[in-house]
């Protein structure tokens, strides 16, 4: 079962969910397809089971990561830190082993997909994103809630293209810079976000401006 995950994960990553057929992921898999049928059902509930069987593992490590920064940081958070402890889980992995560095092309290519796929990502990962929300919301309390989730949206989008494995940036630069230096695009990237996240959430029109006493009195008789 297992290698026939691993196939199926590294066929998808390659070409994408719409350039595998179903009879070509048995034959890579060594497997007859009524076989695979008869674990999967179809090309789509095996996409899904790919999909879910590295997530868990992910987020409990993203979790961990991020609870291990805010106990160190208490009340000083730091915009690199947030994002370090988010994404420093996954690049790790990406490093380490290839099936993962699969994985994370899959979830970018979800993560940048409509209808049915954006569901299986929201179902996926939406409870650890909340997460990484709420520690930008007490970095910037008097942010408005429109800026939040812009930068989120940003941060996100930036994230998965940099995992995506592309291999574009290499093209441009001539091979100076590598989509597969993960450990590189690892060191920077919570720089590179954390000042355009700054750069958005501190403008003077992105505070909310201040509660006046009458619309608290208001408030608190609507309560």
């Amino acid at each position: 079962m297992t290698q026939i995950m691993d196939t199926a994960e590294a066929l998808f990553a390659e070409e994408g969910y719409n350039g595998v057929t179903f009879n070509r992921l048995a034959e890579v898999a060594g497997v007859d397809a009524s076989l695979l049928r008869y674990y999967f059902g179809d090309k789509e509930q095996l996409f899904q089971a790919v999909f879910r069987r590295r997530g868990p593992e992910l987020n409990q490590a993203r979790l961990k990561s991020m609870a291990a920064y805010r106990e160190s940081a208490g009340k000083n958070l730091q915009l690199e830190g947030v994002l370090d402890a988010l994404v420093r889980p996954g690049f790790l992995l990406m490093a380490q082993d290839e099936g993962w560095r699969n994985y994370m092309a899959i979830v970018a290519y979800v993560n940048s997909s409509r209808g049915p796929m954006h569901a299986l990502f929201a179902e996926t990962f939406h409870y650890v994103s909340r997460e990484f929300i709420a520690d930008l919301r007490r970095i910037y309390p008097n942010v408005t809630e429109e800026e939040i989730y812009w930068s989120y949206l940003f941060m996100t989008g930036a994230l998965t293209f940099s995992i995506s494995g592309t291999k574009r940036i290499d093209a441009l630069s001539n091979g100076l810079v590598s989509t597969s230096d993960t450990m590189g695009v690892f060191h920077r990237f919570p720089i590179a976000m954390a000042g355009a996240i700054r750069a958005l959430c501190e403008r003077p029109e992105a505070v909310r401006p201040p509660r006046t006493r009458k619309s608290r009195r208001a408030n608190t008789a609507r309560d």
